[in-house]
């Protein structure tokens, strides 16, 4: 499994495209998490799935815990989920790739 990471349009679905042409991506890990929270679900325990079932995947999603801390508790409480989630799928992903302005820098 592999891990792209970085700000909302900074170019990381784009580099896991070109750099893995021909395999699963999920993208828009940080909206699937979201989804699976107002299913119910725990964020962790999800993404612990998701890895159980796409060893090989690439997943991409955008770093939503930066900048203003939002006043609504539902939406401090997405940050936080997709950030253990996240935290969840680094762990087991033999690649880790932060994006920047298009540019990918491996962290893992």
């Amino acid at each position: 499994m592999k891990l792209y990471i970085g700000g909302a349009y900074q170019g990381q679905l784009e580099l896991a495209r070109a750099e893995n042409p021909d395999a699963l991506i999920l993208s828009d890990f940080h909206e699937t998490v979201q989804k699976a929270m107002r299913r119910g679900e725990d964020a962790c325990a999800f993404a612990q799935s998701v890895v159980a079932a796409h060893p090989d995947a690439v997943i991409v999603a955008n770093e939503v815990g930066a900048g203003v801390v939002p006043i609504e508790a539902q939406e401090r409480a997405f940050r936080e989920a997709v950030g253990r989630a996240l935290c969840v799928v680094a762990q087991e992903a033999r690649q880790v790739t932060r994006v920047v302005c298009g540019i990918g820098v491996r962290i893992k």
